[in-house]
């Protein structure tokens, strides 16, 4: 009989094959781009809208000269921030009792103003709500101080000419290096996690079909059970390096030719341990996670009789995967202590919580370690989910090895 790996080859080939030669493959691989574009431009319109809707708006029942200088002010300062980061002003004639219009103006569900300037620039009154001091208050309290500091600069007849930074240039620095870093380990994280998930479904969903048409039967009849498994671990693994790499061509042609996407995708700061080897562990950590979660997803499968079974039985699992992703991302943000160690040293969050720290950190050692500790786990994984389906779906239990990769022939 064929040896534990070279049946695991037969079965991987068997699945890769069946699964890119198959009418639907095409529609597998673009409808994740699809989706991702879509949901993509549905986030950023999606979130401009509600950056839109939660900026403030303040009511100025002032004079015409006192409101001017106000919105003067508040054009200077958001010239040099950004449009969102003050409350939008709208000048309000006053009535014979401010106080009483101010009142009114806060109760009119259709203005929506969440507070009323009253007064001049040197007695100012703020009506609203107190919780808005921390947002609102704050930011007009810096827009009244441009607004006074312009206009006794007017009246004493003193003007100040804008004096430009003599400007030293340097590669980098700590601070960016180590902001970019951290957006780049939970961007790797959280898309190491989404794609696995992603396929990994597919694969129980081609299990589930094949153990009701007992072709499982018939493989284990004919090769190791663990085989089986393996092999169709490294096929579904195989279709997703086949996936990625087509969605990251098609990524690559638009940062070529479309200039608007090459100027937001440029990243200057490259990850700690530099890009060749990050792209290497990117891949090795894929990989490694995606067997992980794989051989889970083949061991819950493996109990289940058709596809709502399955949805059932995934759901725990799914859950417990974004707490992996949760206690992974500690990785990333803390400093020191419990925690970060714990994402390091558990199988399912090792490959998001070493990826992250590609990104931070250049030491190429930790990750020989930690490659090697998570495909011990992937055998471990893969044998309990066999002895799990010989015992509860085959009934052929008896005395089974943890460890049969020790074998290389079973008779």
């Amino acid at each position: 009989m064929m040896s534990l790996f070279e049946a695991s080859w037969v079965i991987a080939r068997r699945d890769f094959v069946a699964t890119v030669y198959s009418r639907t493959f095409i529609i597998f691989l673009l409808m994740p781009v699809f989706l991702f574009g879509v949901a993509f431009a549905a986030g950023q319109a999606g979130e401009n809208a509600d950056r839109e809707a939660q900026q403030a708006q303040v009511a100025l029942v002032a004079d015409s000269q006192t409101a001017a200088a106000l919105q003067q002010a508040r054009e200077t300062l958001t010239a040099h921030t950004s449009e969102l980061s003050f409350p939008r002003l709208r000048a309000i004639a006053p009535a014979e009792r401010p106080a009483i219009q101010a009142r009114a103006l806060l109760a009119d569900e259709a203005g929506g103003y969440s507070a009323v300037f009253t007064g001049t620039l040197d007695h100012p009154i703020l009506t609203g709500p107190a919780k808005i001091d921390d947002s609102v208050g704050r930011r007009m309290q810096l827009i009244l101080d441009e607004a006074r500091t312009r206009s006794a600069l007017s009246n004493a007849h003193v003007s100040i000419a804008p004096v430009g930074f003599g400007r030293v240039l340097t590669q980098e620095a700590a601070g960016n290096l180590r902001s970019v870093r951290h957006l780049m380990a939970r961007g790797a994280q959280i898309v190491i996690f989404t794609v696995t998930l992603l396929l990994a479904t597919m694969m129980v969903t081609n299990l589930i079909e094949e153990k009701s048409n007992k072709v499982i039967e018939v493989l284990a009849a004919c090769v190791p059970l663990d085989s089986v498994f393996i092999g169709k671990l490294v096929a579904t693994l195989g279709v997703s390096l086949l996936g990625l790499a087509l969605w990251s061509g098609i990524l690559g042609i638009l940062y070529l030719f479309t200039q608007v996407l090459a100027d937001w995708v440029s990243v200057p700061v490259a990850p700690a341990i530099g890009w060749p080897i990050f792209i290497v562990l990117a891949l090795l950590y894929f990989a490694a996670n995606f067997m992980l979660l794989g051989a889970i997803f083949l061991g819950v499968g493996a109990q289940a009789s058709n596809v709502k079974e399955i949805q059932t039985i995934s759901m725990p699992i799914t859950i417990m995967q974004v707490m992996v992703l949760l206690l992974a991302g500690t990785a990333v943000s803390a400093g020191g202590g419990f925690l970060p160690w714990a994402a390091y040293l558990f199988p399912l969050s090792s490959p998001l919580s070493m990826i992250a720290l590609a990104v931070q950190s250049d030491s190429l050692w930790p990750h020989l370690l930690a490659l090697a500790w998570q495909l011990l786990w992937v055998a471990i994984f893969v044998r309990l989910a066999t002895i799990l389906f010989r015992q509860t779906v085959m009934k052929s239990g008896g005395r089974t090895s943890l460890l049969p990769m020790l074998r290389s022939r079973r008779a």
